[in-house]
Protein backbone atom coordinates (compact mmCIF):
# COMPACT_ATOMS: atom_id res chain seq x y z
CA UNK A 1 0.00 0.00 0.00
CA UNK A 2 1.35 3.66 -0.81
CA UNK A 3 -0.16 7.23 -0.58
CA UNK A 4 2.09 9.71 -2.58
CA UNK A 5 1.82 13.37 -3.32
CA UNK A 6 4.52 15.19 -5.77
CA UNK A 7 4.95 18.81 -5.90
CA UNK A 8 1.26 19.50 -5.67
CA UNK A 9 0.15 23.21 -5.73
CA UNK A 10 -3.50 24.23 -5.66
CA UNK A 11 -4.87 27.81 -6.02
CA UNK A 12 -8.37 28.87 -5.56
CA UNK A 13 -9.74 32.07 -7.17
CA UNK A 14 -10.08 35.07 -5.39
CA UNK A 15 -13.84 36.62 -5.34
CA UNK A 16 -13.31 40.40 -4.80
CA UNK A 17 -10.12 40.60 -6.95
CA UNK A 18 -9.45 44.53 -5.99
CA UNK A 19 -10.22 43.69 -2.06
CA UNK A 20 -7.24 43.97 -0.43
CA UNK A 21 -6.35 41.97 3.08
CA UNK A 22 -6.02 42.99 6.13
CA UNK A 23 -2.70 42.53 7.68
CA UNK A 24 -4.55 39.72 9.64
CA UNK A 25 -5.93 37.82 7.25
CA UNK A 26 -2.18 38.04 5.41
CA UNK A 27 -1.27 35.95 7.98
CA UNK A 28 -3.62 33.16 7.28
CA UNK A 29 -4.07 30.74 4.27
CA UNK A 30 -1.68 30.31 1.42
CA UNK A 31 0.20 33.24 -0.89
CA UNK A 32 -2.12 35.39 -2.76
CA UNK A 33 -0.69 35.75 -6.01
CA UNK A 34 -2.00 36.66 -9.51
CA UNK A 35 -2.14 33.72 -12.16
CA UNK A 36 -3.02 34.07 -15.53
CA UNK A 37 -4.61 37.61 -14.91
CA UNK A 38 -6.37 36.46 -11.68
CA UNK A 39 -6.18 37.02 -8.11
CA UNK A 40 -6.10 33.76 -6.43
CA UNK A 41 -4.55 32.17 -3.14
CA UNK A 42 -1.74 29.72 -3.39
CA UNK A 43 -3.61 26.93 -0.79
CA UNK A 44 -0.72 24.71 -1.34
CA UNK A 45 2.65 25.26 -2.67
CA UNK A 46 4.93 22.09 -3.85
CA UNK A 47 3.66 20.09 -1.45
CA UNK A 48 5.35 15.95 -1.71
CA UNK A 49 5.01 13.16 1.05
CA UNK A 50 5.15 9.25 0.83
CA UNK A 51 3.50 6.91 2.85
CA UNK A 52 3.68 3.09 2.41
CA UNK A 53 1.60 0.51 5.15
CA UNK A 54 1.90 1.61 8.83
CA UNK A 55 2.74 4.97 8.45
CA UNK A 56 0.73 7.56 10.24
CA UNK A 57 1.30 10.97 9.44
CA UNK A 58 0.49 13.68 11.27
CA UNK A 59 -0.79 17.17 9.56
CA UNK A 60 -0.14 20.19 12.00
CA UNK A 61 0.34 24.15 11.30
CA UNK A 62 -1.98 26.93 12.34
CA UNK A 63 -5.67 27.65 10.78
CA UNK A 64 -5.29 28.33 7.85
CA UNK A 65 -2.49 26.77 6.86
CA UNK A 66 -3.45 23.81 4.48
CA UNK A 67 -4.42 21.28 6.73
CA UNK A 68 -7.74 20.01 5.07
CA UNK A 69 -7.18 21.65 2.07
CA UNK A 70 -4.29 18.88 1.48
CA UNK A 71 -6.65 16.04 2.95
CA UNK A 72 -9.29 16.78 0.64
CA UNK A 73 -6.88 16.81 -1.63
CA UNK A 74 -5.68 13.56 -0.93
CA UNK A 75 -9.07 12.36 -0.75
CA UNK A 76 -9.20 13.46 -4.87
CA UNK A 77 -11.90 16.13 -3.70
CA UNK A 78 -9.82 18.49 -5.21
CA UNK A 79 -7.62 18.53 -8.22
CA UNK A 80 -4.28 20.26 -8.20
CA UNK A 81 -3.39 22.42 -10.62
CA UNK A 82 0.14 21.10 -10.57
CA UNK A 83 1.60 17.60 -9.78
CA UNK A 84 -0.26 14.53 -8.78
CA UNK A 85 -1.56 12.42 -6.02
CA UNK A 86 -1.10 8.55 -6.74
CA UNK A 87 -2.26 5.50 -4.41
CA UNK A 88 -2.54 2.20 -4.47
CA UNK A 89 -6.07 2.18 -3.78
CA UNK A 90 -8.93 4.66 -2.45
CA UNK A 91 -8.46 7.24 0.44
CA UNK A 92 -11.48 7.37 2.39
CA UNK A 93 -12.08 10.66 4.10
CA UNK A 94 -13.85 11.38 7.45
CA UNK A 95 -14.23 14.88 7.48
CA UNK A 96 -17.64 16.42 8.50
CA UNK A 97 -19.30 13.26 9.64
CA UNK A 98 -22.90 14.79 9.13
CA UNK A 99 -22.35 15.80 5.95
CA UNK A 100 -25.06 14.30 3.73
CA UNK A 101 -27.78 13.77 6.46
CA UNK A 102 -31.51 14.56 5.45
CA UNK A 103 -33.83 15.49 8.23
CA UNK A 104 -36.80 13.74 7.01
CA UNK A 105 -35.43 10.53 6.05
CA UNK A 106 -35.53 7.62 8.97
CA UNK A 107 -32.18 6.58 10.49
CA UNK A 108 -32.30 3.23 8.13
CA UNK A 109 -33.01 5.65 5.18
CA UNK A 110 -29.68 7.80 5.89
CA UNK A 111 -27.72 5.20 6.79
CA UNK A 112 -28.23 3.78 3.28
CA UNK A 113 -27.80 7.54 1.68
CA UNK A 114 -24.66 7.80 3.57
CA UNK A 115 -23.27 4.48 2.00
CA UNK A 116 -24.31 5.46 -1.40
CA UNK A 117 -22.69 8.55 -0.42
CA UNK A 118 -19.38 7.00 0.50
CA UNK A 119 -19.21 4.54 -2.68
CA UNK A 120 -20.63 1.46 -1.10
CA UNK A 121 -22.62 -1.24 -3.07
CA UNK A 122 -26.05 -1.81 -1.74
CA UNK A 123 -24.89 -5.51 -0.47
CA UNK A 124 -21.74 -3.88 1.67
CA UNK A 125 -24.61 -0.95 3.18
CA UNK A 126 -27.34 -3.81 4.18
CA UNK A 127 -24.27 -5.80 5.42
CA UNK A 128 -23.53 -3.09 8.09
CA UNK A 129 -27.00 -2.41 9.48
CA UNK A 130 -27.20 -4.35 12.42
CA UNK A 131 -24.33 -3.51 13.48
CA UNK A 132 -24.62 -0.02 13.30
CA UNK A 133 -28.45 -0.75 15.11
CA UNK A 134 -26.75 -2.25 17.57
CA UNK A 135 -24.06 0.30 18.22
CA UNK A 136 -25.95 3.13 17.80
CA UNK A 137 -28.88 1.60 20.52
CA UNK A 138 -31.04 3.73 18.94
CA UNK A 139 -34.07 1.02 18.78
CA UNK A 140 -36.70 1.92 17.26
CA UNK A 141 -35.81 5.83 16.57
CA UNK A 142 -34.07 4.72 13.44
CA UNK A 143 -37.42 4.21 11.96
CA UNK A 144 -38.39 7.62 12.77
CA UNK A 145 -37.71 10.44 11.10
CA UNK A 146 -33.87 12.22 11.98
CA UNK A 147 -35.26 15.83 12.67
CA UNK A 148 -36.96 13.93 15.52
CA UNK A 149 -33.34 13.18 16.97
CA UNK A 150 -31.58 14.97 19.61
CA UNK A 151 -28.20 16.21 19.15
CA UNK A 152 -26.66 13.55 20.66
CA UNK A 153 -28.51 10.73 19.23
CA UNK A 154 -27.57 12.30 15.60
CA UNK A 155 -24.03 12.05 16.37
CA UNK A 156 -24.18 8.62 17.25
CA UNK A 157 -25.65 7.56 14.15
CA UNK A 158 -23.31 9.82 12.39
CA UNK A 159 -20.27 8.12 14.05
CA UNK A 160 -21.52 4.83 13.80
CA UNK A 161 -21.91 5.22 9.80
CA UNK A 162 -18.68 7.13 9.06
CA UNK A 163 -16.71 4.09 11.05
CA UNK A 164 -19.23 1.22 9.85
CA UNK A 165 -16.94 0.27 6.80
CA UNK A 166 -13.02 -0.25 7.01
CA UNK A 167 -10.84 1.61 5.12
CA UNK A 168 -6.79 1.06 3.89
CA UNK A 169 -6.05 4.53 3.93
CA UNK A 170 -7.32 6.61 6.11
CA UNK A 171 -7.73 10.94 6.30
CA UNK A 172 -9.13 12.39 9.35
CA UNK A 173 -10.00 15.38 9.95
CA UNK A 174 -9.37 15.79 13.57
CA UNK A 175 -10.63 12.98 15.76
CA UNK A 176 -14.08 12.23 16.26
CA UNK A 177 -14.55 12.10 19.79
CA UNK A 178 -17.51 14.37 20.44
CA UNK A 179 -20.95 12.90 21.84
CA UNK A 180 -22.87 12.30 25.10
CA UNK A 181 -21.14 11.65 28.14
CA UNK A 182 -22.52 8.06 28.31
CA UNK A 183 -21.59 7.13 24.64
CA UNK A 184 -18.00 8.33 25.15
CA UNK A 185 -16.37 5.67 26.14
CA UNK A 186 -18.12 3.62 23.53
CA UNK A 187 -16.69 6.20 20.96
CA UNK A 188 -13.38 6.42 22.19
CA UNK A 189 -12.93 2.49 21.76
CA UNK A 190 -14.49 2.38 18.22
CA UNK A 191 -12.13 5.23 16.97
CA UNK A 192 -9.21 3.35 18.41
CA UNK A 193 -10.21 0.38 16.01
CA UNK A 194 -11.05 2.11 13.30
CA UNK A 195 -8.02 3.73 13.12
CA UNK A 196 -6.24 0.60 13.70
CA UNK A 197 -7.57 -1.43 11.13
CA UNK A 198 -6.42 1.00 8.10
CA UNK A 199 -3.16 0.71 6.60
CA UNK A 200 -2.09 4.28 6.39
CA UNK A 201 -3.67 6.63 8.46
CA UNK A 202 -3.00 10.83 8.35
CA UNK A 203 -4.65 12.96 10.59
CA UNK A 204 -4.77 16.49 10.86
CA UNK A 205 -5.67 17.55 14.56
CA UNK A 206 -4.52 20.80 16.54
CA UNK A 207 -4.03 18.23 19.85
CA UNK A 208 -0.33 17.37 19.77
CA UNK A 209 -0.92 14.64 22.69
CA UNK A 210 -3.00 12.67 20.17
CA UNK A 211 -1.05 12.65 17.30
CA UNK A 212 2.49 11.77 19.75
CA UNK A 213 -0.03 8.65 20.58
CA UNK A 214 -0.75 7.54 17.08
CA UNK A 215 1.68 8.93 14.72
CA UNK A 216 4.99 8.30 13.63
CA UNK A 217 5.57 10.73 10.90
CA UNK A 218 4.88 14.60 10.83
CA UNK A 219 3.89 16.90 8.28
CA UNK A 220 4.42 20.98 9.52
CA UNK A 221 2.14 23.19 7.45
CA UNK A 222 2.62 26.70 6.88
CA UNK A 223 0.73 28.83 4.23
CA UNK A 224 0.72 25.69 2.64
CA UNK A 225 4.13 24.85 2.24
CA UNK A 226 5.97 22.19 3.84
CA UNK A 227 7.61 23.90 6.74
CA UNK A 228 8.98 20.55 8.05
CA UNK A 229 8.47 16.74 7.01
CA UNK A 230 10.19 13.61 9.28
CA UNK A 231 9.74 11.88 12.36
CA UNK A 232 6.61 12.81 14.29
CA UNK A 233 8.82 13.15 17.81
CA UNK A 234 10.68 15.81 16.29
CA UNK A 235 8.85 17.94 14.74
CA UNK A 236 6.02 17.94 17.57
CA UNK A 237 8.78 18.52 20.05
CA UNK A 238 9.49 21.91 18.26
CA UNK A 239 6.02 23.00 17.23
CA UNK A 240 4.88 22.47 20.50
CA UNK A 241 8.14 24.94 22.13
CA UNK A 242 6.07 27.30 19.56
CA UNK A 243 2.65 27.24 19.98
CA UNK A 244 1.88 25.55 23.49
CA UNK A 245 5.10 26.40 25.56
CA UNK A 246 3.52 24.62 28.35
CA UNK A 247 3.01 21.65 26.81
CA UNK A 248 6.63 21.87 25.41
CA UNK A 249 8.17 22.04 29.27
CA UNK A 250 5.78 19.21 30.47
CA UNK A 251 7.41 17.18 27.63
CA UNK A 252 10.74 17.95 28.61
CA UNK A 253 10.21 17.23 31.94
CA UNK A 254 9.84 13.56 31.13
CA UNK A 255 13.50 13.27 29.72
CA UNK A 256 15.54 14.50 32.98
CA UNK A 257 15.56 13.75 36.80
CA UNK A 258 16.95 16.91 39.12
CA UNK A 259 16.82 20.73 39.04
CA UNK A 260 17.75 22.20 35.75
CA UNK A 261 17.14 25.12 33.89
CA UNK A 262 14.86 24.51 30.35
CA UNK A 263 14.45 26.87 27.35
CA UNK A 264 10.83 27.06 26.35
CA UNK A 265 9.88 29.24 23.11
CA UNK A 266 12.79 31.18 23.38
CA UNK A 267 12.53 31.74 27.64
CA UNK A 268 14.29 30.41 30.28
CA UNK A 269 12.38 28.64 32.97
CA UNK A 270 13.05 26.53 35.87
CA UNK A 271 12.45 22.97 35.51
CA UNK A 272 12.57 20.11 37.81
CA UNK A 273 11.42 16.57 37.86
CA UNK A 274 11.63 13.82 40.93
CA UNK A 275 9.34 10.85 39.54
CA UNK A 276 8.51 9.25 42.93
CA UNK A 277 7.10 12.62 43.92
CA UNK A 278 5.48 13.21 40.34
CA UNK A 279 1.81 14.13 42.48
CA UNK A 280 3.52 15.12 45.73
CA UNK A 281 3.15 19.08 46.75
CA UNK A 282 5.95 20.84 46.49
CA UNK A 283 6.23 24.54 47.42
CA UNK A 284 9.28 26.75 45.40
CA UNK A 285 10.80 29.04 47.22
CA UNK A 286 13.91 32.22 46.56
CA UNK A 287 16.07 31.80 49.43
CA UNK A 288 17.86 35.11 49.99
CA UNK A 289 20.62 36.07 52.55
CA UNK A 290 19.47 38.86 54.17
CA UNK A 291 15.61 38.58 53.52
CA UNK A 292 15.28 34.63 54.47
CA UNK A 293 13.12 33.13 52.42
CA UNK A 294 9.74 34.18 49.85
CA UNK A 295 7.15 31.85 48.17
CA UNK A 296 7.32 31.78 44.71
CA UNK A 297 4.81 29.29 43.55
CA UNK A 298 3.25 25.91 45.11
CA UNK A 299 3.81 23.16 42.69
CA UNK A 300 4.36 19.42 42.48
CA UNK A 301 7.21 16.79 41.90
CA UNK A 302 7.01 17.82 38.50
CA UNK A 303 7.46 21.16 37.20
CA UNK A 304 8.14 24.38 35.29
CA UNK A 305 8.36 27.87 36.65
CA UNK A 306 8.92 30.93 33.79
CA UNK A 307 12.10 33.26 34.91
CA UNK A 308 10.54 36.25 36.24
CA UNK A 309 12.43 39.43 34.89
CA UNK A 310 13.45 39.90 38.20
CA UNK A 311 15.51 36.97 38.88
CA UNK A 312 19.57 37.71 38.82
CA UNK A 313 22.07 35.43 38.47
CA UNK A 314 23.28 33.87 41.63
CA UNK A 315 19.48 33.97 43.31
CA UNK A 316 18.97 30.82 45.07
CA UNK A 317 15.53 28.57 44.84
CA UNK A 318 14.44 25.65 47.22
CA UNK A 319 11.89 22.75 46.82
CA UNK A 320 10.48 21.97 50.23
CA UNK A 321 8.15 19.53 51.02
CA UNK A 322 4.94 20.25 52.51
CA UNK A 323 6.75 18.81 55.70
CA UNK A 324 9.66 21.24 55.73
CA UNK A 325 11.38 18.83 54.09
CA UNK A 326 14.14 20.12 51.81
CA UNK A 327 14.10 18.43 48.54
CA UNK A 328 16.37 20.32 46.12
CA UNK A 329 18.31 23.35 45.59
CA UNK A 330 19.46 25.79 42.78
CA UNK A 331 21.32 28.24 42.17
CA UNK A 332 20.94 30.57 38.98
CA UNK A 333 24.20 30.44 37.15
CA UNK A 334 26.15 33.70 36.06
CA UNK A 335 25.25 33.15 32.44
CA UNK A 336 23.35 30.79 30.22
CA UNK A 337 27.06 29.33 28.65
CA UNK A 338 27.89 27.77 31.81
CA UNK A 339 27.30 23.90 32.79
CA UNK A 340 24.34 23.30 34.54
CA UNK A 341 24.52 23.24 37.91
CA UNK A 342 23.73 20.16 40.07
CA UNK A 343 20.89 20.10 42.04
CA UNK A 344 20.84 18.91 45.89
CA UNK A 345 18.15 16.52 45.46
CA UNK A 346 17.09 14.32 48.32
CA UNK A 347 16.38 10.72 47.91
CA UNK A 348 13.12 9.70 46.22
Amino acid sequence: MYLRAKNVSLRFRLQGADTPLAPAHRRLGGAVENHEGRRSVRALDDVSLDLREGDRLAIIGHNGAGKSTLLRTLAGIYRPQEGRVESSGPATGVFNIALGFRQEATGYRNIVLKGLIAGKTRAQIEAVIPEIAEYTELGPYLHMPLRTYSQGMAMRLAFAIATAFASEILLLDEWIGAGDAQFREKIVDRMNDFVDAATIVVVASHSTSLLRRIANKAMWLEHGRVHRYGPAEAILDEYEALTDPAAAGSQALLNREGVWLETVAGARALAWNFPLRADLPLKLYLEHPLRGTRLVCSARGRGLWPLKHWVQPGMAFALVAEDGERIAGFRVPEAAAEPLPTSTAASG
